[in-house]
């Protein structure tokens, strides 16, 4: 079963919970940024970094009354998900394979580094899965979207899109901090597109948990999204990046919806079990 049995928490809290929450977060990564401006932090730093934003989530949790085991989606769930991450990065392949046997410019019909060096991409992988992706995560979608839902009303259609966008959004923002900090940009055109394709982004990955309310699925779809387990070696052109991400975004939440429609889950997001709204609350 990739849906776990449960419903909408019903936060304790006011607004100002995850405003201050995210604020913190945000002056703690320009922290970090600031100390370790490279593209790509040390190991240590990025263990620190996940295990800040997990006990931080969790502490935001508490204070609104809600269990964060609660929003742990089951072990049993993890077969479903690997199979429908399994089955998008199947198909992404199947047409990169395709496009590269055509001579189409940016796909090459030469193996990947993912394909030549296999346990060195799981080990990269596995540790963008437990330090990035999960922490992540945790914090913009069942906390973070969750309340902006329950704030806007509820598991009314409108209440979930506005708390999709609105987690969206700050999943954008929230990446800002290196763009400025590490990266050295500025404002101009590009910090606009790195928005927008992020923004996209967040709101895949925000309508995935809508519809599945699966932690894991979300998290692994982000983390091999980080490290996509591409075998032909692809290279996007810059001004095709927005189309792309928008086929990638559509295709996995399409995937999704499909797999929770052939599955007999209600496919209307957070309605498939509202009995479990106890459960979810930790009462």
């Amino acid at each position: 079963m990739l849906r776990p049995d449960t419903g909408l928490p019903s936060f304790s809290g006011g607004p100002l919970v995850p405003v201050a929450t995210y604020l913190l977060v945000i002056v703690v990564l320009a922290g970090l940024v600031t100390i370790s401006p490279g593209a790509s932090p040390p190991p240590v730093l990025g263990m620190i970094w996940g295990v800040f934003l997990v006990a931080l989530t969790a502490g935001a949790l508490s204070i609104e009354s809600v269990s964060p085991r609660s929003l742990l989606p089951p072990v049993r769930t993890l077969g479903p998900v690997v199979g429908v991450v399994a089955a998008f990065w199947g198909l992404y392949n199947l047409v990169a394979v395709a496009l590269a046997m055509g001579g189409i410019s940016g796909f090459e019909a030469s193996l990947s580094r993912t394909a030549a060096h296999p346990l060195l991409y799981l080990a990269a992988l596995f540790s963008s899965l437990l330090f990035t992706a999960v922490p992540e995560e945790f914090l913009f979608r069942p906390y973070l979207q969750q309340k902006f839902t329950r704030l806007a009303g509820g598991t009314t259609l409108r209440a979930v899109l506005s708390g999709i966008g609105l987690a969206a959004a700050l999943f954008a923002l929230f990446h800002l901090p290196r763009w400025f900090l590490a990266s050295g940009h500025g404002v101009n055109k590009a910090l606009a597109g790195r928005l927008l394709g992020l923004a996209l982004m967040g709101l895949a990955y925000g309508s995935v948990y809508a519809l599945s309310g699966n932690l894991w699925l979300v998290a692994l779809f982000h983390a091999s999204m980080n490290y996509p387990p591409l075998l032909v070696t692809v290279t996007v052109p810059s001004e095709l990046h927005l189309v792309v991400s928008v086929l990638e975004n559509t295709v996995m939440v399409s995937l999704v919806y499909l797999t929770l429609r052939l599955s007999g889950h209600d496919s209307t997001p957070f309605t498939a079990s509202q009995r479990g709204m106890s459960a979810s609350t930790g009462e």
